[in-house]
């Protein structure tokens, strides 16, 4: 029975550690707004994403998918962003976000 308790601690250490990793960081050009700043510029598209993340992970579900549009919109030539609303569902966890190329 010590031994069986000894491994579910170890397993349950790794699994713990495997959710710990270092955060990935944006460093690109491209800043967050709202919709009320980027009146006056262009905008370049509509961009979106999803993730198999959710639940008590949809969190960082959306800061993966974040991360991620803002590298597609960094291509598109923008150099902000308006963020959508969120959505952490039983499946998926989407967000949505505009992109702007503001003088």
């Amino acid at each position: 029975m010590k031994h069986i308790l000894t491994t579910l601690s170890v397993l349950a250490t790794l699994a713990l550690g495997a959710c710990t990793t270092t955060p990935r960081q944006y460093s690109g050009s491209v800043m967050v707004s709202t919709a009320q700043a980027t009146e006056r510029c262009q905008i370049l598209g509509e961009l979106s994403g999803s993730s198999g993340l959710t639940g008590l992970f949809g969190l960082k579900g959306v800061d993966d998918i974040r991360l991620d549009l803002m590298r597609r919109a960094e291509a598109l030539g923008a150099n902000y962003v308006v963020w959508g609303q969120p959505s952490v569902g039983y499946f998926s966890t989407t967000e949505t976000a505009r992109a702007y190329r503001c003088k």
